[in-house]
């Protein structure tokens, strides 16, 4: 089946079907982890920016942020989203493998497993070399995705989602030839009689790959974060977080402000159920 994604169908229920996504603890543990390399940043470039949701949170704290998407769908409820709040986020329409910025930033991200998405190493190199490419000396990189290990252990099955004017109904498949986790999803507008169909495929790497193709892209320091802590990763977590720099070393180690973080996450880590 083709690989379909992310049309005007989906983008339109995206922020209804994700309506428990954490996007705040997400952009909190962002601010932690610039706090924890004591960076300053003010210009955010903005990954596979989907509806905007990290965009707004940047925004809504005075940042400069350039949101880049493929899909005109999601870019263009995200465009919304942020004239409804009199926001000024530039938006772009790019291919992550291909998009090139004059503009240059302190900080860019790409949250919500989406780099997963791009299905070859060597089209993974392509988007760590543009990222360089657009952040200043010194910038930072930070993304997340799913490991092998926990797209694997996704469970195949169907779900049925309905929504107040949608059904969306979402079937898992796990391609374990192909190392794939695959969504097919059925969506009826019921206020249109519209039907679609979507096709989703994540690609799960192991950390030394996503490490060595960091470093092609001439990252020099990288550390990589089980999700929400300061904790180094492994390959059997589930969500893990990548963090390179660009022509900058981190200071020395801190393992006393480590622990402190560690401490402070573990708790929110519990009371929001990650």
């Amino acid at each position: 089946m083709k690989n379909k994604a992310y049309t005007s169908s989906f983008a339109s229920i995206y922020d209804d079907v994700m309506g428990t996504v954490p996007y705040q603890v997400w952009y909190d543990y962002l601010k932690e982890i610039l706090d924890y390399y004591q960076l300053e940043a003010r210009k955010v470039l903005d990954l596979a920016c989907g509806t905007g949701n990290m965009s707004l949170l940047f925004a809504r704290d005075n940042y400069q942020v350039t949101g880049v998407d493929r899909s005109s769908g999601m870019l263009e409820v995200a465009k919304q989203k942020a004239r409804e709040e009199e926001l000024e986020i530039n938006f772009i329409e790019a291919d992550l493998c291909s998009f090139q910025l004059e503009e240059k930033f302190d900080l860019a991200i790409s949250l919500f497993d989406s780099l997963n998405y791009i299905l070859q190493l060597e089209d993974l190199k392509k988007v760590f070399k543009n990222v360089f490419d657009s952040l200043r000396d010194g910038g930072i990189f930070i993304f997340d995705v799913n490991t092998l290990s926990r797209l694997m252990s996704i469970e195949p099955g169907t779900t049925i989602l309905n929504g107040e004017d949608y059904t969306c109904i979402w079937e898992d498949i796990v391609n374990e030839e192909k190392k794939l986790w695959q969504v097919k999803l059925k969506i009826y507008h019921k206020d249109t009689g519209e039907y679609h169909e979507e096709f989703h495929q994540e690609k799960g790497y192991k950390i030394a790959d996503l490490k060595g193709a960091l470093k092609e892209a001439e990252f020099e320091d990288i550390a990589v974060f089980n999700a929400y802590t300061f904790t180094e990763a492994t390959d059997n977590d589930n969500r893990i977080y990548f963090v390179a720099l660009k022509n900058r070393k981190r200071s020395a180690e801190r393992p006393v402000l480590r622990s402190v973080k560690n401490l402070k996450w573990g708790i929110k880590r519990f009371i929001n159920g990650l």
